[in-house]
Parts: C-alpha cells; structure tokens; sequence
C-alpha cells in the first residue's frame, strides 16, 4: 500500500469516526447543558482538567513514545525492544495511576476546597479517581495502536462503540434523577468497555514473532527511549501551564459558571482541528519510519500536501463558527451567549495551529524533541503570565487573547526551526496561493452573513448554513487548485468509485 493510499485511506476513517462523534455529541452536549447548566457543566470540566493534569506524569514520558518507537521497531524488527517498551510502560503507568487515584479517595476536601477552591467538585472526586485510572491504560492502548499504523480499527472502538454507550448510559441515569454523578458514570462505563476491546484488538495486532507481555522482560529500557521519554515528560509538564492553566485559574478567579460557559466554547474550538488529528494519527508513525529510512523528501512532499488540504477542509468550519457565534452558543442555551468573544479569539488561534499541519509531530519525530520542549517551556511560561495578568481583569477575553498570542508564537517557531534544521516547511506556491484567495473570500463572507442568522438561530438553519459555507469554499478551491491538485482528487473520486 502507497504511503499516500494509507494516509489518505485511515485518516479518511478517522475523520469519518470522529465526524460520527461531532454529530451525536454535539447534539448530546446541548442535551448535557441544558441538564445539568452552566454550573455543573463547569464542576465537570473542572474535574476532568485534574485527571489530565494528573495523566501526563502517569508514564514518566515512555507512554508519548509509543508511536514512535512501536513503529521504529517494528520496522527494524526488533521485537525484544518492543516487548521491553510496552511492558514496562504499562507497569509504569499502572502504578503511578493507582497512587495518584488515591489522592482523590484520602484527601477529597483537601484538593477542592483548598487547593482549587471549587467545594462543589468534592462529592465527585473518587469517581474521576476510577477514571483516571481508566484513561491512563487507555491513552497507551490508543498510542500503541497508532504505532502499528491500524488507526481504523481504534477509530471503530472509540467512535462507534464507547461514545454511543457514554451518551445512551447517560441519559438514562440522568433520566433517573442522578445528574452530574450519572454522567460521570457514563463515562466510567463507556471507558471500560473501550479498554477491554483495546486489549483485544493489541493483542491481535502484535507480531506473533514479539515474546507476550506477560513474560519477563529480558533487556532494559534504552538511552535512546528514556532520553526521548524525559523530554516528552517536560514538554508535557510544561504544556500543563498553557493547556490546563486557563481552567485551573478561571475556577480560582472566576465561577464554576465561567467556567462551564468556557467548556462550551472550548468544545466547539475542539472540532476545528478534527481533520488535523485525522491525519496526525496514521501521519505520525509514517513521519518516524520516513525519517528512519532517510526518506526525506518523501516526507517533505507528505507533509506540505497534508498541511494544504487540512487548511483548505478546515478553514470553512472556522468561517461559519465565526459569523454565526452567537446563534450556535444559543443552541446550548441562552446564558452559554457570554462566551462568544472569546470563542472567536479561539478560532483565530485555531487558523495558525492547523496552517502549519503536523509541525509538532514532525518535530518530535525527526529527533527534534528537545526544539519542541524548549519551544513549550517558553510559551508555557508565557501563557501563565499572561492568565494571571489578563483573567482577573478581562476574564474569558483575557484567556481568548493569551491563546491566540501563544498559539502563533508557537507555530511561527516550530516551522522556523523545521525548516533551519531539516530544510522542510509548511508551505509551498500553490498552498500560499489558496490561502490568499482564501482569507479575501472569508472577509466577504464575513461581511455579507454577519447578523443573518441571529433571528433564525434554529439548528435546521444553521446546519443548511454550514453546508453552503463549505460548498463556496470547497468550490473556490476547486476552481483556483493546481493541476496537481486537481489529479489527486480524481484518482481519489476514481478510488472511491471503483469500491
């Protein structure tokens, strides 16, 4: 199978799975906010924002090794080290999860009363211990499948079987009268479930020729593996400041109901770079076996094309959440409306995270972790700097600018130092044409459907109003591509047919 066929096809189903889940959990979360409100909307977030803080020591580094190293030495053959790496991974991460879960059960008032400042959260505590636990074991599941490159297979798991058994579980103990601890439950059991696929499915897909996990291993982990797994550790550590801060302070400074405004904005932000992702989870152990074999203008080719047709399948979604902002946040409920500006600061900041593509990943992957640690280190710092100066005047704002400031420093870097060090970057004559024609055609449109739907904010009307916005873009698109451009997608259309 051609490198491209194999992008192309799994991020296909990726994308295919993850817009399955963006349909019926937008709908769920309108469900959910209008259940539970702003309030208790923001306990959850706020309790699920501790179990990611709390995720990233788990593995001690070696778990964001997974892809890379899964599919390096299953390139090389080397099912010794393989076996080594997973096995203690896994041992790893199941005691530091075991310890850190029990924090939630011992000190429950301790963590939210004086340490977040949120007594709200403290009956609900020892449930999101059970599901920190849960994730951790299902986090490498999912790195290790993306190692051995069968996206597709998890993608069926996690889409197509946990989130609808979390939303149907849900609206039944929520229809019982349980609330906010039904729908942690849902959760719970919907990530249990996934887990013990995910077993399955690693167990089928690993070499027969690799000795079984539940062997004693028979070497060590490598310089090479701990020095990588220390640098992903900080660069996670680190990136909690940027990433979790905002949630963390917000509940200090401001309410639960803030925050819960906020969790909703973020949702919304959060389908944005779905097709980024799509591709990020087969294109990452590709980029690792390309620059493993020396194959770098390959991988140059791969990624500039990648980067054009995430922008150019992207930028249609931010345009419409941008000029309708208010009428999609009144879906939710009329007092989620107070989180429209800093949604839009979110979106402009989205527009630099996915015109760069998988800038990060082609850091990591390449051997230049440390660029990227040191790049996270200083936008973290940064970030904290600017919650703690900006939320307690500005509030959401505050954070809305803090996120586009960092996100574009971030991005400006990372194809700044691809670039000086692998002579590889984003952007070539035909995507920097597109993304001229582009930015013009989203001012026209911005200024010609502001406003339009405020009266007739119904979702029939919004979702007609997403189609026709992709259907202009996507047409534009097509009209001023390059010939290149125009072959691809044929032979994609012919593939599609023919099946």
């Amino acid at each position: 199978m051609s490198i491209a066929k194999k992008i192309t096809g799994q991020a296909g189903i990726y994308f295919a799975g993850t817009l399955f889940s963006v349909a019926i959990g937008f709908f769920f979360k309108i469900y959910i906010s209008k259940e539970l409100g702003a309030d208790m909307l923001g306990v959850y977030a706020l309790g699920m924002t501790v179990v990611s803080v709390l995720s990233v020591f788990l593995s001690l580094g070696l778990g964001n090794g997974l892809v890379r190293f899964v599919s390096k030495y299953l390139a090389q053959e080397n099912y010794t080290q393989l076996h080594t790496y997973l096995r203690k991974t896994l041992g790893i991460t199941l005691v530091m999860s075991v310890i850190s879960a029990s924090l939630f059960f011992l000190f429950p008032e301790f963590i939210a009363n004086t340490l977040l400042k949120s007594p709200e959260l403290t009956p609900y505590l020892s449930y999101f211990g059970i599901l920190l636990i849960i994730n951790a074991i299902i986090t490498l599941c999912d790195q290790t499948i993306r190692g051995l490159q069968e996206v597709r297979k998890s993608t069926l798991i996690g889409h197509f079987v946990r989130l609808p058994l979390k939303i149907a579980v849900a609206v039944g103990f929520i229809t019982m009268g349980y609330q906010l601890e039904g729908y942690i439950w849902a959760e719970i059991i919907g990530a249990i479930v996934a887990l013990a696929l995910f077993f399955w499915l690693i167990k089928k897909l690993l070499p027969k020729q690799m000795p079984k996990l539940s062997l004693r291993s028979t070497s060590k982990i490598n310089k090479e593996e701990r020095t990588f797994g220390n640098n992903m550790l900080l660069i996670n550590t680190i990136g909690l400041l940027r990433s979790e801060g905002d949630k963390i302070l917000l509940a200090i400074y401001l309410t639960t109901t803030d925050l819960g405004v906020y969790s909703i904005a973020l949702t919304l932000t959060a389908f944005v770079p779905t097709i980024l992702l799509s591709v990020n989870a087969i294109f990452t152990p590709i980029i690792s076996q390309l620059h493993t074999e020396n194959r770098m203008m390959e991988l140059k080719k791969y990624y500039q094309a990648s980067c054009k047709y995430i922008f150019v399948l992207t930028v249609p979604l931010i345009v419409f959440l941008i000029v309708y902002n208010q009428p999609v946040l009144n879906v939710f409920g009329e007092e989620f409306k107070l989180g429209g500006q800093v949604l839009i600061l979110l979106l402009i900041a989205q527009v630099i995270n996915i015109s760069t593509g998988s800038v990060g990943m082609m850091l990591n992957m390449t051997g230049l972790e440390r660029v990227s640690r040191n790049s996270t280190i200083f936008i973290a710092i940064l970030s904290m700097i600017g919650y703690l100066l900006l939320i307690p005047k500005y509030g959401l704002i505050g954070i809305g600018i803090v996120k586009l400031l960092a996100l574009s420093l971030q991005g400006i870097y990372a194809v700044f130092m691809l670039y000086s060090k692998q002579q590889i970057q984003p952007f070539n004559t035909s995507y920097l044409k597109i993304s001229i024609i582009f930015f013009i055609s989203a001012l026209v449109y911005y200024y010609l459907g502001f406003g339009l739907l405020d009266d007739l904010g119904q979702p029939l009307w919004l979702f007609v109003a997403l189609c026709i916005t992709y259907l202009i873009f996507v047409s534009i698109f097509l009209v001023f591509s390059s010939r290149e451009d125009k072959q691809f997608i044929k032979s994609l259309i012919n593939k599609s047919a023919k099946k």
